[in-house]
C-alpha cells in the first residue's frame, strides 16, 4: 500500500516537473520539433513568472493597494495567456519570445514607477543578455567575450536597482515589505532570466553546432559528387588513348602520397597548406584533360609520331587549360581553378626548361604541375600502352633518379623516391 502512494507521489511529481519545463507535444511534429528545445525554456519562464505574480497579486490584495494589485492582475493573465499559446498554438514561441521581451522590459519600469523608484538606464541590461545569444560559440575568444558581458550586464543590473535608487514609497506599505518585495522581485527576475538565458544559449549553440555539422556534411558530400564527376570524364577521355580508368586512378594516388610526403618531411611548407594540398589531388584527373582536342588517330597511333602530330600532342595543355576557364567558369572556387588550371598547362614543363608547352624552368613551374610531372612520368613508363610495352618499376625509379634536376624538381624527386615502396604498392593494387 505504501509503495504504491509511494509511485502515484512520484507520478504527481513527474507530472509538475513535465509541467514546467517539459515542451509542447507538437514539437513532434516534424515542421516544429526544431523550436522544441526552445519552448522548454521558455514554459518554464512563464509559470514562473506565472507563481511569481500571483504571490504579488495576493501580497498587494492583503495590504489593499489597488494600483499594484491591478498591476500583477494583468501581468497574471499575460502570463497565462503566454502558457495557453505556447502548449497549444503551433509556432507560437516566435510570438513569446519577442512578448516576453517586451513585457519584461515594460514589467521592471513600471514596477519601478510604481515602487517610487528612479528609473535609468540599468534596464537596458536585460535586453542587452538576451541579445548576447546572437554571439556565436566557436572559440575560447567569444566564449569569454560572451560571458564576461552576461555576468557585468547581470550585476549591474542588481546592483544599480537594489542599492543606487532612491526607495520613496508612493503608497502605506511597511517599509520591510517594500524593500523585502523589491529584493525578492529583483533576484528571482535576475535568477528567471539567467536560467531562461543560459537555457536558451545552450539550445542555440547546440542548433549551431548541429548547423556546422549537416553543412560540413553537404560540403564533403557535395565535393565526393564534384570528384567522382571529374574522375568519370576523366576515365572517358583517358580511355581515347587505350588507357584504362586505373590511369587516372594511379596518378591521383600519386600526387596524394607524394604531397603527404613533402608535408611532413617539412618540404616547400610556405606552400603546402591543407588547401593547397586538397586542391592539387583534387586536380590530378584533370591534368590530361585537353587530349579530348586530339584526334584519336594520334591518340592511338602504335608507330611514331610525325613533328607535327606531336604539335598537336603537346597542344593538350593549353587546351586543358582553356577547357577548365570555359567548363568551370561558373564555379566560384577560384583557388581550385587556379591550382586545376596549372595543373593542366604545366603538367609536362621541366626543372630544366626543356619541356613543354613554354620551356619554363625551376620554382617558375607551379609547385602542384611539378608533383603532377613525376606521377604522371611514372605511370606512363610503368603502365602498358597501345604504343609501348610497360616498363618494371624498379627501372622507372632508376630512370627518375637520372632526371633529378633535369627533368624533375629535386625536391620533389627525393620525397617520390623515399616512398617507392608505397608507390608500389599503389601501383601493384590498380594494375590493368
Amino acid at each position: 500500500m505504501e509503495r504504491c502512494v509511494y509511485e502515484m507521489d512520484e507520478t504527481k511529481k513527474n507530472k509538475i516537473l513535465q509541467f514546467f519545463v517539459g515542451t509542447p507535444a507538437y514539437n513532434d511534429d516534424k515542421d516544429y520539433a526544431a523550436f522544441a528545445s526552445f519552448t522548454a525554456p521558455l514554459n518554464m519562464f512563464f509559470l514562473i513568472c506565472l507563481v511569481l505574480h500571483t504571490i504579488y497579486m495576493l501580497v498587494f490584495a492583503y495590504f489593499r493597494i489597488t494600483a499594484m494589485q491591478i498591476f500583477d492582475i494583468i501581468a497574471v493573465i499575460l502570463y497565462a495567456m503566454f502558457v495557453i499559446l505556447l502548449k497549444y498554438m503551433k509556432g507560437s514561441w516566435l510570438y513569446c519570445i519577442l512578448l516576453t521581451c517586451f513585457e519584461l522590459f515594460l514589467h521592471q519600469i513600471c514596477s519601478v514607477k510604481l515602487f517610487g523608484l528612479q528609473s535609468g538606464f540599468q534596464y537596458l541590461m536585460i535586453p542587452l543578455i538576451f541579445m548576447t545569444a546572437l554571439i556565436g560559440n566557436k572559440g575560447k575568444l567569444m566564449k569569454y567575450v560572451r560571458n564576461v558581458i552576461i555576468f557585468i550586464a547581470s550585476v549591474t543590473f542588481i546592483c544599480l536597482v537594489v542599492f543606487y535608487n532612491n526607495n520613496v514609497p508612493l503608497y502605506n506599505l511597511p517599509y520591510a515589505v517594500n524593500v523585502g518585495l523589491l529584493i525578492v522581485n529583483v533576484t528571482l527576475s535576475f535568477i528567471v532570466t539567467a536560467i531562461y538565458t543560459a537555457r536558451i544559449f545552450s539550445s542555440v549553440d547546440s542548433k549551431r553546432s548541429a548547423l556546422d555539422i549537416s553543412v560540413d556534411e553537404k560540403i564533403r558530400a557535395i565535393e565526393n559528387m564534384q570528384h567522382q564527376i571529374i574522375i568519370s570524364f576523366a576515365n572517358m577521355i583517358e580511355a581515347r588513348d587505350g588507357s584504362t580508368g586505373k590511369h587516372v586512378k594511379r596518378t591521383s594516388e600519386y600526387v596524394a602520397a607524394l604531397v603527404e610526403e613533402l608535408k611532413n618531411h617539412g618540404d616547400y611548407a610556405d606552400v603546402l597548406t591543407d588547401r593547397y594540398i586538397h586542391d592539387t589531388v583534387l586536380s590530378a584527373p584533370l591534368h590530361d584533360i585537353g587530349k579530348i582536342t586530339v584526334p584519336d588517330a594520334i591518340l592511338q597511333k602504335p608507330g611514331r609520331l610525325t613533328k607535327e602530330e606531336f604539335e598537336q600532342i603537346k597542344n593538350h595543355t593549353v587546351n586543358g587549360k582553356r577547357i577548365i576557364e570555359e567548363a568551370m567558369s561558373d564555379i566560384e572556387d577560384a583557388e581550385f581553378l587556379k591550382v586545376a588550371k596549372c595543373v593542366a598547362l604545366y603538367h609536362h614543363e621541366s626543372w630544366d626548361g626543356s619541356g613543354y608547352p613554354y620551356g619554363i624552368e625551376g620554382e617558375q613551374i607551379p609547385l602542384c604541375a611539378r608533383i603532377m610531372t613525376i606521377a604522371d612520368y611514372f605511370d606512363a613508363l610503368s603502365a602498358k600502352r597501345v604504343y609501348k610495352a610497360a616498363m618494371p618499376t624498379s627501372e622507372v625509379f632508376q630512370n627518375i633518379q637520372e632526371q633529378r634536376g633535369k627533368k624533375f624538381d629535386p625536391v620533389v624527386t627525393d620525397a617520390f623516391l623515399r616512398i617507392r615502396e608505397k608507390i608500389d604498392e599503389i601501383a601493384k593494387a590498380n594494375a590493368d
